[in-house]
């Protein structure tokens, strides 16, 4: 009886296969929408989650001028006294700075673009590299103004493939710099920017050879020892800089303010799609709404007969309600389908990372099937109050 009613059930749709697809087509866009919210939503956080690890829990960064003016808008206004006075905190380690300039860097026979580094004491550690081969920068290297390069892994590649680099030349514009060290792979930014693909020189070297200083710094970064004392030491740390500085001329940068900042694009984000998804459902809604009405006129003969062999007002109901939700399934499952591949080729565009969570599906679902079945009771309630003798007098 089961296996007949699902038959018969599946020959109707298929029967009115042209309404059939406009009703799935309606409720496909939304679930679509609904699954890439779920995956925007889930990828936001977790690019929120690997911001923080990469700046680190503990760590507070000063950048100078502010986040809105965009790289290119911004000017060096910290300082190195600035940098002096942070030093006198108690409770901070890894108190590092450094100033950036893309440049080329070559070693005679071939060159490539870089990031080239102007750093103090403590980069490394406050930054967390870890040297793989070679070692790191030391007082001396410092102090004596010697002409050491720590390189990425693309650099030493790119320019010794399959040597060892340590004690090789490469030119920073036109000096020399020994590479003394290359660190462990750190990957990509998550807005995308290759952190293997950079050369850290001594502070006053790239001001006596790259690029004149004037004492300024574009980078300040510091460790926090005792996690509790970290929104006190961030205050005080603005209190500082606000003594020779105006609010615009930096930022601090903090775990909470990433995630705060992250959440709101995320947010922004959820709404603009959410309104979207949830337009796309009340107009698919209505559609199938209306594509109901018209099969349920249509099929009145057929209706009248099922009353006149002895289906009940109740059988007709639910007979239209199965149809609503086998469309609603079938959309979800497409919809999904739709959706993941808009996830997959939308979000990488907006540097969102690309997730699939499994519970987009299940979203998908309950909603088509909510929304079919909304769409479907009307209609389907009127169908069940058809007379069968009037009914069967409207052959179509």
């Amino acid at each position: 009886m089961m296996s007949f009613f699902v038959k018969d059930l599946i020959l109707s749709l298929f029967y009115s296969k042209t309404r059939t697809f406009f009703a799935l087509l309606g409720i496909v866009f939304g679930v679509s929408s609904v699954v890439l919210i779920v995956s925007a939503i889930e990828g936001s956080n977790l690019q929120a989650n690997r911001v923080i690890k990469k700046l680190g829990p503990d760590s507070v960064l000063i950048v100078s001028g502010s986040i809105g003016s965009g790289p290119r808008g911004r000017t060096n206004n910290l300082e190195l006294k600035d940098v002096k006075k942070i030093s006198h905190l108690e409770g901070i380690f890894a108190l590092t700075y450094g100033i950036v300039k893309p440049m080329m860097i070559s070693n005679i026979q071939t060159s490539k673009f870089s990031a080239v580094f102007g750093v103090g004491k403590n980069w490394l550690l406050s930054w967390d590299y870890k040297i793989e081969m070679g070692r790191g920068f030391t007082l001396n290297d410092l102090k004596n103004l010697r002409k050491v390069a720590v390189v990425g892994h693309d650099v030493s590649d790119f320019f010794y493939p399959g040597q060892n680099p340590i004690g090789k030349i490469i030119l920073i514009g036109k000096t020399p710099f020994k590479i003394i060290g290359v660190y462990k792979r750190k990957g990509k930014t998550p807005n995308g920017h290759n952190l293997d693909n950079r050369v850290f020189i001594p502070y006053r070297v790239f001001d006596k050879v790259v690029e004149k200083t004037f004492n300024r710094v574009s980078i300040i970064r510091f460790r926090v020892l005792d996690i509790s004392q970290y929104e006190k030491i961030v205050k005080e740390t603005r209190q500082i800089l606000l003594k020779n500085h105006k609010p615009d001329d930096f930022t601090i940068i903090t775990p909470v303010v990433v995630k705060k900042f992250l959440s709101m694009l995320s947010a922004s984000f959820a709404l603009f799609l959410g309104i979207a998804s949830t337009t796309a459902l009340v107009v698919g809604g209505f559609v199938l709404s209306s594509i109901f009405y018209i099969n349920v006129y249509v099929r009145q003969w057929e209706i009248g007969l099922r009353r006149a062999l002895g289906a009940t007002k109740k059988a007709v109901l639910l007979r239209i309600l199965f149809e609503s939700v086998v469309i609603s399934v079938v959309a979800a499952f497409i919809g999904s389908f739709v959706g993941y591949l808009a996830v997959h080729y939308i979000l990488p565009l907006l540097n969102v990372p690309v997730v699939y969570p499994v519970k987009a599906f299940f979203l998908a679902t309950i909603f088509s099937i909510i929304v079919g079945l909304l769409a479907a009771y009307f209609p389907a309630k009127k169908a069940s109050l058809f007379e069968p003798v009037k009914a069967l007098k409207t052959k179509v």
